[in-house]
């Protein structure tokens, strides 16, 4: 079995046996075949056969390697590196064998005569030995000769027409043997480059996830039949990877990770295992561990491996790992669910800080079952069309009336009853099933706001604003979608508002300025939501094609009682007339707040002040109550 730390070579090439016009040529020297993979008792019963059928004392098998002729088995002769010095007669003629492709038979020297059998070409010699040699040579099915068999008599032989057959039948016999062995040599390198690829990362060379999990599986079997024997598993994060990404580009990230690989390795036992899961993630699998202090010991031993710099292209970069920690005294039934407690853990240590770990512990342990099944439960929610669809108002703040709607996602769990946003949407997110809630929001949105337009007619119609998740804002179908929503609700373009946080465009890169160029293409309006609490350039800001900026709930919301926030809002209007958008204040709750936005010239609010968001039958209602607050 090859090396696991890398993997095997794969097949190699022939070489062709015709000259470069088609006509034959001088045959090969040699193929880059292996066909020098025999054992050693295969040339040594070929080398028995050649002496007995042929009648003569010394029988050579040689190979060729390059130009030289390599002795590997010989028969009457002592000392196989120094046959050719006792017969130099035996490598003149097998090189002549060599050259012609042919048999080479010399009866006796001393004739000056060297003639072929049956239609092989004459050859003459002449020596004091007095010897006869019958020489053939190895020809693979390609008319490649990789080597030779030699008859060598001491006195003169007439060698027969039935010798010379022999001779090459053997020889036939022998390189059909080596081809065959060589075919198995070569789809067992293959069969083993195919399983190594399969199991392992090609960027690092270490196990991949599905490695990773039969090892873990069979550590948690082990465990299960003997109890001391414990394990852990550390999930490992690496801190700011993607700041490299987008700094150095994706070849010095693909260089720190090989970089952490061998860093990782190194502080680890032979017996144990590191994985990389996906990008930045890796797994560790430490066997046999005697508590539950050795894995922090080990994880300590990681945070300081990895404090040293490290060279990418030139540039010097430090990095580290938020890591989570489980051990086999958490009892899992599968190993993904042991996989997704380290996780859990690992975001616990993000979330405390980065570059250092947090063990799993039994109140992580509720946590994540409760987490299971709000995920169970969520996945049926998508398949049972469980989820609801809440409004709430948008004002004027120079008129008081209402101008648009928020479309607020809601579940209505069928034993728990109304379930947070802030509860599933993270959830949703991790899982993928966002796409899915994000794609029937928007549909549903912008047709109820065609209902909405329909009955409440206005010289400036009602819009209608839907929240883009990270994930929807990262789907290549995007376009398409919002296209399809305008198309089949009836809605006009500019109607659709699309709320996109920061955290979406800079998940985007540099990919984030075409997208939002197409989506203007396509007439819908574009708002930057939750402004003033992430950490935007504004020079970034003000190339953006969006058409207004939301001031976040928690700066409006406290403005009042907060010097240093009503100031944060002031500069924020002052910052969007300079650049030319719109503004509106999310979270008004209070009248002050409300006369203050109006004398900072706020155009838009919204706000428990005026309503919270509404079921849809309500919102009839309202706007035909249409207030003025």
């Amino acid at each position: 079995m090859a090396d696991p730390r890398s993997p095997p070579a794969g097949p190699r090439k022939m070489v062709s046996s015709k000259g470069e016009r088609g006509t034959p040529a001088t045959p090969p020297m040699r193929p880059e075949t292996p066909y020098d993979n025999l054992p050693e008792e295969s040339f040594d019963r070929v080398a028995r056969l050649v002496a007995g059928s042929l009648r003569a004392p010394i029988a050579i098998v040689s190979l060729l390697d390059e130009d030289r002729h390599v002795v590997k088995s010989s028969v009457g002769l002592t000392g196989r590196s120094r046959v050719w010095r006792k017969v130099p007669l035996a490598l003149r003629f097998a090189r002549q064998a060599v050259t012609s492709g042919k048999v080479v038979v010399v009866s006796d020297v001393s004739d000056d005569v060297a003639s072929s059998g049956g239609d092989a070409a004459g050859a003459s010699a002449k020596s004091p030995d007095g010897v006869a040699y019958a020489v053939a040579p190895l020809v693979t099915p390609d008319g490649m000769v990789i080597g030779t068999i030699c008859a060598v008599d001491p006195t003169p032989h007439a060698w027969t027409h039935s010798e010379i057959g022999c001779l090459r039948d053997l020889a036939e016999s022998l390189v059909t043997e080596m081809d065959l062995r060589s075919d198995l040599t070569v789809k067992r390198e293959t069969q083993e480059h195919l399983l190594y690829s399969t199991l392992h990362d090609a960027l690092t060379g270490l196990p991949n996830r599905s490695l990773f999990t039969e090892r873990l599986r069979h550590a948690m079997r082990r465990t299960a039949r003997h109890p001391d024997d414990m394990f852990a598993v550390l999930f490992l994060d690496l801190d700011r990877f993607k700041d490299v990404n987008d700094n150095l580009g994706h070849f010095a990230g693909d260089e720190l990770l090989r970089a952490v690989a061998r860093r990782l390795e190194a502080c680890l036992r032979p017996e144990d295992t590191v994985a990389r899961l996906s990008g930045d993630e890796f797994a560790i699998l430490l066997e046999s561990i005697s508590e539950t202090s050795d894995a922090g010991r080990v994880a300590e031993r990681i945070e300081e491996a990895l404090s040293f710099p490290i060279n990418l292209g030139g540039a010097e970069i430090t990095t580290s790992a938020s890591m989570g920690i489980v051990t086999s005294s958490m009892s899992q039934e599968q190993p993904e669910q042991l996989l997704r407690s380290a996780d859990m853990a690992m975001y616990r240590a993000k979330a405390a800080g980065r570059a250092r770990y947090e063990m799993f512990d039994r109140a992580m342990h509720t946590d994540a079952l409760a987490r299971l099944q709000l995920e169970t439960d969520l996945r049926r929610a998508v398949e049972q069309g469980e989820f609801r669809l809440h409004y709430q108002p948008l004002v004027s703040l120079r008129t008081g009336h209402i101008t648009g709607l928020e479309a607020l996602l809601r579940w209505e769990h069928p034993q728990r009853g109304l379930v947070q946003p802030s509860e599933f949407i993270p959830i949703a997110e991790e899982t993928g099933l966002i796409i899915r809630i994000g794609r029937w929001a928007l549909n549903e949105s912008c047709r109820q706001l065609h209902e909405w337009q329909q009955a409440h007619p206005r010289d400036e119609p009602l819009s209608i604003s839907v929240n883009l998740s990270v994930k929807q804002f990262s789907q290549p179908d995007l376009i398409d979608q919002l296209a399809s929503a305008i198309r089949t609700s009836g809605i006009a373009p500019s109607c659709l508002r699309l709320e996109i946080t920061e955290a979406a465009l800079i998940d985007k890169g540099g990919a984030a300025m075409a997208l939002l160029v197409q989506i203007k293409q396509l007439g819908a309006q574009i708002y930057l939501d939750d402004f003033g609490t992430g950490y935007s350039s504004l020079i970034y800001l003000h190339r953006l094609p969006i058409d207004a900026i939301k001031i976040d709930r928690e700066l409006v919301s406290t403005m009042d009682t907060d010097e240093k926030n009503l100031r944060l809002v002031r500069t924020i209007l002052t910052f969007a007339q300079i650049i030319g958008v719109r503004a509106e204040a999310e979270g008004i709750s209070s009248a002050e707040q409300l006369r203050e936005l109006r004398s900072l010239k706020c155009e838009h609010g919204q706000g428990f002040l005026f309503s919270a968001a509404i079921p849809h039958d309500a919102v009839d209602e309202v706007l035909t109550a249409d207030p003025a607050w």
